[in-house]
């Protein structure tokens, strides 16, 4: 029986709209609310026809729509307009729906990204808000249609966003351009896309001219494809749905679907019939537009006729319960009208006899995991560490660090009195601490950790440490401890490695490093010191408090290290006597031995730098009387990233190493695949074989990287 198409929760999900259509009923919530959030717009494009003065719902009754919405359980809210940075507060709305859980996509000219409003996107976690930006053409082309000089004022507004964010140390944010197919620029379609490459965006999203029946609307009629030009639009399309069946996973990719694209010459030529799969327009989506009303397709592509009830007078579940709506959707299961608006196609759920077998497979696929499960070998990585960021905000700064700490400034902004480990859970639990943005959510950790005992996959070392101090977060205890409740089973890793400054343990955090579980504590003491001011450890600084607390409760399977970074300044004799019972390590990380002062060395991008680096590792190394790998550059590079150091950001993002600290080089993804599966995936292999060949993957980060020296790199 063949593999099943989707999960159990997606299989009931998707069963509960088959049957909301079938009965004509509200069994299911919508997959989205679309809000338009204002209809008035800067410019004056030659097409449009949507965009006007109307009254508007204040900030106060979209942030109500919003928090019915996740009430409600619905997975997307799309704010739409007009131009939504017409608004004041829009930045304000955005942050408010990633604030309340949801993933939010903003369509915008560009043109009124200020400075200011880029910083306010940046305060927006990266991976919940992306950017579409409407860009018509080339310069000239846009410019045609949209005004002189919107072109360049809208790359300078993606510019801003992007070097916002670079600032703001956060991961690559997704921005698309929004690109409208039309006769201007047939002949050069491909090289705009291609421009749009180089100036960094992230895709395309290509649309079309909206038509209301059979006439050509007059705004856009000096865009509309004439008959002589037909064959080449046949032709573009067709290598655009090529372009799109060949591309790779990242980059610059076409969002479109290869079908879709092949349809476009047909709908130009008035040849494209109704949707040639049911239309789920009253069913998919709740659209409430500027005034509060609800709105959908009235048969007709007209959305103002199909009006059905006001948010300012019911709510969205009475909406969506309504006689009004049901009225609305018996227009549209007998609609005939010719469309090209597959946005309302839901095609995993037109078919009661696909979803029937997809459950007996479900139920066949689950049985033979559990079978499989007990007869399958376990695959050891050896060598090789699994990074989880729990958070990328740190408490501290420390030498070599490179995240900003304006992101602990901004959690700890509204604190009563200064943060430390007796006040932390109390603050959280109160709700002065925004856990949202930053933070790693329980259910990735718990789908990664499925993901791997399923795949039977245990790698040597499993780090809870990036970017950030991992005691931050605010399941620190239970994810700790359902972290060692797999590595005790055997299950995805030997080890369990917490790096943290120490300055956030509390008891039952303590007691972990008393389970019977291999594990490694490692107390960075420069974060330690840097928590006052500082940034490298020294004598004045001390220790930890909960470093005698740990020392008591630990085990023979915990191992106790105290790290520093060499620097110029490092006091080698303090370092001895902080604990004269403690060994001695410097360089690699040490594989052995239950309690450790272990001097590393930090790493950078210019040679010079990496030069004092290894002069101070090498100058502490021989003040310890140990030998130390200093990371010496006279040797080919050869890079093993590739098999010793996958990373996930908090975000859920795959990296090859963690010297990837802006995530420019993303493999995967693990909030929307799996761990094992990209561990296995192309763009891992296709880096392994570089690695093999030219020693380093082939990629912007890694062609000038110096890391495959370090000794900081899994061996």
């Amino acid at each position: 029986m063949p593999a099943p198409r989707r999960t159990r929760r997606q299989l009931l999900r998707d069963s509960a709209m088959y049957l909301s259509r079938r009965l004509g009923r509200s069994l299911a919530p919508p997959d989205r609310v679309s809000v338009n959030l204002t209809l008035r717009c800067n410019l004056r494009c030659t097409m449009c026809t949507t965009c006007y003065d109307s009254p508007e719902l204040s900030t106060e009754e979209v942030k109500g729509i919003i928090d019915q919405t996740a009430a409600w359980g619905v997975e997307v809210f799309n704010p739409l307009g007009g131009e939504p940075f017409m608004r004041g507060d829009i930045e304000e709305i955005l942050a408010y729906a990633v604030a309340r859980g949801f993933y939010v996509t903003v369509t915008t000219n560009g043109t009124l990204i200020t400075d200011k409003r880029a910083r306010a996107i940046a305060a927006i976690p990266a991976d919940r808000l992306h950017v579409n930006i409407s860009l018509d053409g080339d310069e000239a082309a846009n410019d045609a249609i949209r005004g002189a000089g919107s072109w360049r004022r809208a790359i300078a507004g993606y510019r801003r966003i992007r070097e916002a964010d670079a600032a703001a140390g956060n991961s690559r944010r997704k921005i698309l351009a929004n690109t409208i197919l039309h006769a201007g620029i047939l002949d050069r379609f491909e090289a705009i896309l291609d421009e749009q490459a180089a100036l960094g965006f992230d895709g395309v999203q290509i649309l079309n001219l909206f038509r209301v029946g059979p006439d050509v609307p007059p705004e856009s009629r000096a865009l509309w494809f004439s008959a002589d030009q037909a064959g080449d639009l046949e032709a573009l399309a067709e290598r655009l749905a090529r372009r799109a069946e060949t591309q790779g996973p990242t980059g610059y990719r076409i969002q479109n679907d290869p079908a879709s694209l092949r349809k476009i010459p047909r709908y130009y030529r008035d040849e494209l019939g109704p949707l040639e799969a049911p239309c789920w327009a009253g069913f998919k989506e709740l659209y409430i537009n500027a005034d509060g009303a609800a709105i959908m397709c009235d048969g007709k592509l007209d959305f103002l006729n199909g009006s059905f009830g006001n948010v300012r007078e019911q709510t969205l579940r009475q909406l969506w319960s309504s006689p009004a709506l049901a009225r609305r959707r018996a227009v549209v299961k007998a609609c005939r009208t010719p469309c090209i608006q597959d946005c309302y196609l839901r095609r995993e759920s037109d078919s009661g006899r696909e979803l029937a077998a997809d459950a007996a497979r479900l139920a066949a696929a689950r049985l033979r995991s559990a079978v499989a499960r007990r007869r399958r070998r376990v695959r050891r990585i050896e060598g090789a560490v699994l990074r989880l960021e729990l958070t990328d905000v740190t408490d501290a700064p420390a030498p070599g660090c490179t995240t900003p700490m304006d992101r602990w400034e901004r959690l700890v902004a509204s604190l009563p009195q200064p943060p430390s480990a007796d006040n932390w859970a109390l603050f959280r639990d109160r709700g002065y601490l925004d856990f949202g943005r930053g933070f790693m959510g329980f259910e990735v950790v718990r789908a990664v950790c499925a993901d791997l005992a399923a795949a039977r996959m245990v790698f040597d070392t499993l780090a809870v440490r990036w970017r950030g101090e991992p005691l931050l977060h605010g399941e620190a205890e239970p994810i700790l401890g359902f972290l060692l409740d797999h590595v005790e089973r055997g299950e995805v890793a030997g080890r369990l490695r917490l790096e943290t400054s120490g300055r956030f343990y509390t008891e039952p955090l303590i007691a972990l490093a008393g389970r019977p579980v291999p594990q490694d504590i490692v107390l960075d003491l420069d974060r330690w010191a840097g928590f006052d001011g500082g940034g490298a450890w020294t004598p004045e600084a001390g220790l930890p408090p909960a470093l005698n607390r740990l020392e008591a409760v630990a085990g023979p399977h915990t191992r106790i290290l105290l790290t520093v970074r060499a620097t110029p300044h490092t006091d080698a004799r303090a370092l001895r006597a902080l604990r004269p019972d403690y060994g001695l390590a410097a360089g690699r990380y040490p594989p052995s031995g239950s309690r450790l002062i272990f001097v590393r060395r930090t790493d950078h991008d210019h040679f010079l730098a990496n030069r004092e680096a290894r002069a101070s590792l090498a100058a502490v190394a021989t003040a310890l009387g140990v030998p130390a790998d200093l990371g010496e550059e006279d040797r080919p590079r050869r890079c093993v990233a590739p098999w010793r150091s996958p990373t996930v950001s908090w975000d859920g993002k795959i990296t090859l190493c963690p010297r990837d600290v802006r995530l420019e080089q993303r493999v995967g993804e693990v909030t929307g695949g799996r761990l094992s599966e990209v561990w296995r995936g192309p763009d891992l292999e296709a880096a392994r074989r570089q690695c093999e060949g030219a020693g380093v993957p082939d990629r912007a980060l890694c062609r000038d990287c110096a890391w495959p020296w370090s000794p900081n790199l899994p061996g």
